[in-house]
């Protein structure tokens, strides 16, 4: 397990809706100081390790430095809010969804500069990623590429085709199961076998007779659509905060416009198969 420095557009985002002041109520002081110096921490709401205070043994690494789970605090505040048993996960939460609603149209800006310095970690930790990935990794010519430098939409597409591969070889065994009949007929007869002696059985007793049914006709379109439904979700909370501190990016506003249509087609009309 890694402990993963937060991204650059998330910290961003956590400044721009801090108002430049610590999130514990009724404290007002600065996160960065007049001269630019970051004063404040970065903490989470449940820890990013193990032993530490509202760890969560469920979450993903991902989720331990995404937004949601993310807040700052002054050095004091951050120390107080240690005590679990008084600031519990909803406790944290609640100041955090409070504090930020203060300052939701906050013009507050960080200096880009001392945000990327905050952020440089992982800068190290990608270049460690593409080195392990390559030169170090243990079996390099078999190794499942993980692009450092690919973005959240080159992420995205590639679940998106992996999901249509799926779909495909799960196809080509639904045909390979509906042939599965006759090549058996085939079989036994250049061995010598009639296959009529097979007609009075019941096509629930035959082990060849609409084999994996359920899977290849229930199943696999169910998981197939529930994928499909997350990637588009996903793709829209993303953008969804993305654009809280990057209003200008037109391209960005013009997919959230495709997604959110696209999910609301899904949240209205996907259905299970059954």
């Amino acid at each position: 397990m890694a402990r993963l420095a937060p991204k650059l557009e998330v910290v961003r985002a956590l400044f721009a809706r801090s108002g430049n002041q610590c999130a514990f109520p009724g404290c007002t002081q600065p996160l960065v100081s007049d001269n630019n110096k970051f004063i404040g921490q970065i903490c989470h709401i449940e820890a990013a390790m193990p032993m530490g205070e509202r760890y969560n043994e469920n979450q993903s690494d991902e989720d331990r430095r995404a937004y949601e789970n993310l807040i700052l605090f002054c050095y004091p505040h951050h120390i107080e809010t240690d005590d679990v048993d008084e600031y519990t996960v909803d406790v944290l939460t609640k100041i955090k969804l409070e504090h930020e609603s203060l300052f939701e149209k906050s013009d507050f800006k960080i200096d880009e500069s001392a945000l990327r310095k905050l952020v440089n970690e992982m800068d190290v930790y990608w270049s460690d990623i593409e080195r392990l990935n390559g030169i170090d990794h243990s079996f390099e010519e078999l190794a499942f590429k993980v692009d450092a430098n690919g973005s959240f939409f080159d992420v995205i597409n590639s679940a998106r085709e992996a999901t249509n591969w799926i779909e495909e070889l799960l196809n080509r065994l639904h045909k390979s199961d509906c042939k599965l009949p006759d090549d058996f007929k085939e079989f036994i007869s250049k061995h010598g076998v009639d296959p009529r002696i097979f007609e009075d059985v019941s096509y629930s007793l035959n082990p060849f007779e609409l084999r994996n049914w359920e899977d290849h006709n229930l199943a696999t379109p169910n998981w197939l659509q529930r994928l499909r439904i997350d990637l588009t979700h996903i793709e829209v909370k993303y953008l969804e905060e993305y654009l809280k501190t990057n209003s200008s990016d037109l391209v960005a506003k013009d997919r959230l416009k495709q997604v959110k249509a696209a999910l609301a087609e899904l949240a209205q009309h996907a259905i299970h198969v059954d």
